[in-house]
């Protein structure tokens, strides 16, 4: 290598050469990092995310700007109106607020946060905004579609229609507002007048894909399906969204019975889109349909090309969940919504899983969350509707149901929440007029007169019941729910003789099927003829021993009988052909329990659960006789929960933990539960003394002394009736 060796003129010339670029090089980086020069690079972005319509990227894109420039006006309503497009409803909400603060004279912002008021149900505030924008801007119809939408939450929808007529005279080709319309009437019932707004709506704008939506939601919960589903590929055509609406489509197919459609469709979508969204969801069908072994594949395919994918986790969470897996269940939901907070799906099934598990405020408060972080999500709304049915409140179900009802008229699981909510008050014609439009749009399916069945059941009409029962299991021959009702709705209308055969000629189709036996059980048990009853419930039970229902059958029919003593013989020999019986160990504990011996059917629930883990009867009354016995609270606890994991919807397991948290002190934990499983099991001395318990330490004395009075005229002599009878005195003192 050669060393050249400079004069001391060039050396000076060179060192100033150098001195300049490097001053040039830090005057350049110091521009690119100034604010406002990352505020323009990130705001170029996200514009070009939004043109892309990739709203997600764009929100990260303007967060990114409004955090160089906090004070940037534009930048803050352009991350506002992205996180509304990207259904990021908290960001929007935070974004709207900031925007509106900086710049007053953003009325268009203005109005999109009073929108989000009125869907939280924040009435002041966005009365607040309506008003203000009616009174300096008459000539904005915002002001009175925020009008309307308050109206329609206070349950003025006639009111509500008014305003939004206003909107539209001020506005007449304003998409949005004539379809609400539409939408309001639909909710009201009056198909006419939501087809002549639809109409109004197609003339105004007919390439407007939102119109062709509405009206294919409108067409197909009319019934008109060939029309529907013209109206959805007419706006497929027009959309760029492409692969959202083949989707929703696929999910119509579905509802009308057309699996084979709907998969055809998903799968097309996949193939030509490679669509990881039409995975998750044919992923997302195939567990709401119950096929969790078909979804496996899709799951683990999503996770396979991502193991970090939320949505897969979110799946696998739902497989989980579907397999009574509860505490793998909640890890997983719990890991999504601690790495997005906002993912209402995982924060509604995290909320399900709260609730199987027994924790039933907790759940609650989680699907509530579900439904602020997402207004539009239907199946949150439902869900909180029919928690709030369950927990005896009608009028909250039906606010939930019209909610629905009033962004998607065709929704029909909204339909049959409101047609319940009447019923719950007995208010039979409002229900089965809803059941008959069910019906009559769907005659095929069975729900209608399932519904419709248990309505005259409910005013004691059991042959007119069974005749709808009868149509029920015409549509459906598989549906063991409306065999039932078939079966013991005939049995009540003084046609045994027929509900028997069509019982036998059941069971003979499916021998092997437990729930059939336990039925067959059940009508023999009514029908007077114990030992024929006796043999169906031991065959249920031989079929399946961890499902507990035959096990309480067999508990009263042996105590009606007084044969605990012939029985625990009997069964001890069943044992001693075979130790490893799981159902001989848990009915010979049952019947230990009903002769007083605690530590010897402790033994025998020990014995069962070493069996088989998870037994719920076993778990359940364990822990009940630990928490009465004076054991060991904690390990009450853990048994308890395994049985509510193992049978959520088990009256007696609900009664059962929320005792333990009572004995443990835990009232509030405890209510829920109890109150349910009391509202359920009206003829159980011990839940309705549990009752008047917990409602004593609530202070709701005349509550309690009524339930514990209950309790006590059922059975003077069951093993807390001298506890309820101290506790009665002292609420008298």
């Amino acid at each position: 290598m050669l060393i050249h060796f400079l004069g001391e003129e060039n050396m000076t010339r060179s060192r100033l050469l150098a001195g300049c670029w490097i001053v040039a090089a830090l005057f350049f980086v110091s521009c690119d990092r100034s604010p406002e020069a990352k505020l323009a690079k990130h705001v170029k972005r996200g514009d070009e995310y939004v043109k892309e319509e990739k709203f997600r990227e764009a929100v990260i894109e303007y967060k990114n700007a409004v955090k160089a420039v906090p004070k940037d006006t534009t930048a803050r309503w352009k991350l506002a109106k992205a996180s509304l497009e990207a259904k990021d409803v908290r960001t929007a909400f935070t974004e709207l607020q900031k925007t509106v603060e900086l710049d007053p004279a953003n009325f268009e912002a203005l109005g999109k946060l009073g929108e989000i008021y009125v869907m939280a149900g924040k009435k002041e505030e966005a009365t607040q905004i309506a008003d203000n924008l009616v009174k300096s801007r008459p000539r904005d119809p915002q002001g009175y579609i925020l009008q309307s939408g308050l109206a329609v939450r206070a349950g003025k929808v006639d009111e509500g229609i008014a305003k939004l007529k206003k909107a539209a005279d001020l506005d007449p080709k304003r998409i949005r507002t004539l379809l609400t319309i539409g939408n309001l009437y639909l909710a009201k019932r009056d198909r006419k007048g939501a087809q002549e707004w639809y109409d109004k709506a197609l003339a105004a704008d007919p390439n407007s894909v939102d119109t062709h939506v509405t009206r294919g939601n409108f067409l197909f919960g009319s019934g008109e399906r060939e029309e529907g589903e013209k109206a959805y590929r007419k706006a497929i055509a027009l959309s760029k969204e492409k692969e959202s609406l083949r989707i929703v489509l696929a999910e119509h197919y579905l509802f009308q019975g057309r699996m084979e459609d709907s998969e055809k469709e998903l799968n097309a979508v996949i193939q030509e889109m490679n669509s990881q969204k039409a995975r998750k969801v044919l992923a997302e069908i195939r567990l709401e349909t119950g096929n969790v072994a078909d979804a496996k594949p899709i799951v683990d395919s999503i996770l396979k090309e991502n193991e970090k994918d939320l949505d897969g986790k979110y799946l696998k969470g739902r497989i989980a969940l579907a397999e009574k897996r509860l505490d793998d269940a909640k890890g997983l939901f719990g890991e999504v919504v601690k790495q997005d907070a906002g993912m209402a799906r995982a924060r509604l099934y995290n909320g399900l899983t709260e609730i199987q598990q027994g924790h039933i405020e907790v759940g609650r408060k989680e699907v509530e969350e579900a439904v602020k972080l997402d207004p539009g999500n239907a199946r949150s709304r439902l869900l909180l509707g029919e928690i709030s049915l369950r927990s005896g409140s009608p009028q909250a179900a039906e606010k939930a149901a019209l909610e629905v009802l009033r962004r998607n008229s065709s929704n029909a699981l909204a339909a049959i929440l409101l047609a319940d909510s009447f019923l719950a008050r007995k208010e039979w014609k409002k229900a089965e007029q809803i059941y008959q439009s069910m019906i009559k749009q769907l005659p095929k399916s069975p729900v209608g007169y399932l519904k419709m069945g248990l309505s005259r059941k409910l005013q004691r009409k059991a042959g007119e019941a069974a005749g709808f029962f009868a149509q029920a299991v015409d549509r459906n021959p598989k549906d063991l729910t409306a065999i039932n009702e078939y079966i013991f709705s005939l049995a009540a209308a003084k046609e045994s003789a027929k509900a028997r055969k069509i019982l036998d000629d059941t069971v003979a189709k499916e021998p092997k099927n437990p729930l059939l036996w336990d039925m067959a059980g059940r009508f023999q048990l009514a029908s007077g003829r114990q030992a024929e009853a006796e043999a169906a419930f031991l065959k249920s039970i031989e079929l399946a021993p961890d499902f507990t229902a035959p096990y309480y059958q067999l508990a009263v029919m042996y105590a009606s009988q007084k044969k605990f003593p012939d029985a625990a013989k009997r069964l001890a020999k069943v044992i001693e052909q075979n130790d490893r019986n799981v159902g001989a160990h848990a009915l010979l504990g049952m019947v230990l329990n009903s002769q007083g011996k605690l530590d010897e059917a402790n033994k025998e629930y020990r014995k069962v659960l070493s069996l088989s883990p998870r037994n719920p009867l076993a778990a359940n009354n364990l822990a009940s006789n630990l928490a009465d016995g004076g054991g060991n609270l904690d390990e009450a606890l853990k048994f308890a929960q395994i049985a509510r994991e193992a049978a959520p919807e088990d009256p007696s397991v609900a009664d059962t933990l929320g005792w333990v948290y009572f004995r443990k002190g835990l009232v509030e934990s405890a209510y829920p539960l109890i109150a349910d499983a009391a509202g359920k099991v009206k003829e159980n001395a011990s839940i309705r003394y549990h009752h008047g318990m917990v409602l004593a330490k609530k202070g709701k004395n005349r509550e309690a002394a009524a339930e514990l009075k209950a309790a006590l005229a059922m059975d003077p002599k069951f093993s807390g009736a001298e506890e309820a009878r101290k506790t009665l005195d002292g609420l008298r003192m």
